[in-house]
């Protein structure tokens, strides 16, 4: 019997897509096989009627890389100015400041701050003024608006914040199992206990406290084991749990995108709506090691997650032929849990930034170019990695049946090469043109696997057939 085993959909979102993806990289799956996100230096207008975007000048800044970002935007009542701020903490452990949007492009050493390790930061408002909270493991500095940075050093190793309605929650390095709160919006007062300042304790079985995150109105805690949400009421706190997970949770995966909270785990990735927690049905598959390094954020409704993936086919890429901490990033769709995979980019840190005229997805580099800030490039054509694409699916047929294949039909644009694997062999085919393209033979076999790739930047996929005749 003459069969035609036709390939129009590349991804496992199609409830009536009997073909299954076993692994794909920088190519978005879709209905076709086609250009992916990618990444590229990140650059600026140097005022807001610029046409051209630069990158950062940071010969200012005697740093040979940067180990921590994080961006908030200030505004002056007093001359009704609103400035945006990006602040690089460098190797050389100071705190560099560039104010975008204004006329410049250099980098200056913020008040000589320095830091023994890159700080966490969190920006609030206080009496409707704009401030920033950056901490370490040794000391926390407090950056109002119209002030000079004011230091304390008398506190717990903070390791996480967040506010939520006026109040201040930290987690701490130890004891982990405590969380500080100090309800005036007074960083000072963490640490100790007053009449607006406290810590809560944490005695079940979810283990340490990692990460508070502030999510649609109220306060969860992200436990090695689970969830917690904190209840404030009145002064009154108490602590609930919402979930309990057997595989522990990487809180550096933790993000808030939209109207979820998503996460990583050893077994998957989850989401979390403030309710429930459900697994995704999306396969991150070949976990490298334990992914100490992973890092996550998110803009507009685009979750980001750089990992360390064990790939199986292809030569290192990219930043992959170092001793890289990361390899990949998953770029999960959250309105419909898509996704893809971007290969051979090493990200140490993901930061958002949103001003009036632009918003983008700043990336820190493990890899090459450590003294670089580059950003998510939403176009692939774009972008400063061009490395192989690649789709394999799984195994075609699920019976065992003698069949002999007849001819392949792939119907694509630039170079393009199609690897049928049938029981124990292989064969490769390159396509001859844009359009369809046909190739005949007679392979006699059992079992058929199928794998795309091309290194060509603008290389698309509409759709691809195999005849064969089954006995």
């Amino acid at each position: 019997m003459k069969k035609n085993l036709k390939i129009e959909k590349f991804n496992n979102f199609a409830s009536n897509n009997m073909i299954k993806t076993r692994f794909c990289y920088n190519f978005l799956p879709k209905e076709k096989l086609f250009n992916s996100f990618s990444i590229k230096r990140a650059k600026f207008p140097i005022s807001p009627t610029d046409t051209e975007y630069s990158e950062l000048d940071i010969s200012t800044a005697n740093i040979s890389a940067i180990k921590g970002i994080t961006a908030f935007r200030q505004y002056f009542p007093l001359n009704e100015q609103t400035i945006y701020r990006i602040l690089l903490y460098g190797d050389d452990k100071k705190v560099y400041i560039h104010q975008l949007l204004m006329g410049i492009n250099n980098l200056s050493w913020l008040y000589k701050l320095t830091f023994e390790q890159p700080p966490i930061a969190l920006t609030f408002k206080q009496d409707d003024l704009d401030a920033i909270i950056l901490a370490d493991k040794e000391k926390m500095v407090i950056w109002k608006t119209n002030d000079i940075p004011k230091e304390i050093t008398d506190i717990p190793v903070i390791t996480s914040m967040c506010m939520n309605d006026g109040v201040l929650f930290c987690t701490i390095q130890e004891p982990a199992f405590k969380i500080w709160y100090a309800s005036d919006l007074n960083a000072e007062k963490v640490g100790a206990t007053s009449s607006t300042s406290g810590y809560i304790s944490l005695d079940d079985e979810l283990g340490d406290a990692k990460k508070v995150v502030a999510f649609d109105e109220d306060v969860y805690i992200i436990r090695e084991y689970g969830i917690s949400k904190i209840n404030y009421l009145q002064k009154n706190i108490t602590v609930s749990q919402v979930y309990a997970s057997n595989s522990r949770i990487l809180e550096n995966t933790v993000s808030v995108c939209g109207n979820l909270i998503l996460f990583m785990t050893f077994d998957g990735l989850y989401t979390f709506n403030g309710t429930k927690v459900i697994k995704s049905d999306i396969e991150i598959k070949n976990l490298d090691g334990i992914n100490k390094g992973a890092v996550s954020s998110t803009i507009n409704h685009y979750y980001f997650l750089a990992l360390r993936l064990n790939f199986e086919k292809g030569s290192p890429v990219g930043m992959e032929g170092e001793n890289y901490v990361n390899n990949a990033i998953l770029v999960v769709n959250t309105l419909d849990m898509t996704y893809q995979i971007i290969k051979g980019f090493d990200v140490l840190a993901f930061y958002p930034l949103k001003t009036d005229l632009f918003e983008k997805l700043l990336v820190v580099s493990n890899g090459e170019d450590k003294d670089k800030l580059f950003e998510i490039c939403f176009n692939y054509n774009d972008g400063l990695i061009e490395t192989e694409k690649f789709w394999s699916s799984e195994e075609l047929t699920d019976d065992r049946r003698t069949k002999l294949l007849t001819s392949l039909v792939v119907d694509a644009s630039n170079e393009m090469s199609i690897t049928i694997f049938w029981d124990d062999k292989s064969a490769t085919f390159e396509t001859y043109k844009d359009g369809v393209n046909s190739f005949n033979f007679r392979l006699a076999c059992k079992k058929i696997r199928l794998e795309v790739s091309s290194k060509n930047k603008n290389a698309e996929l509409n759709h691809l057939s195999l005849e064969y005749y089954e006995y």
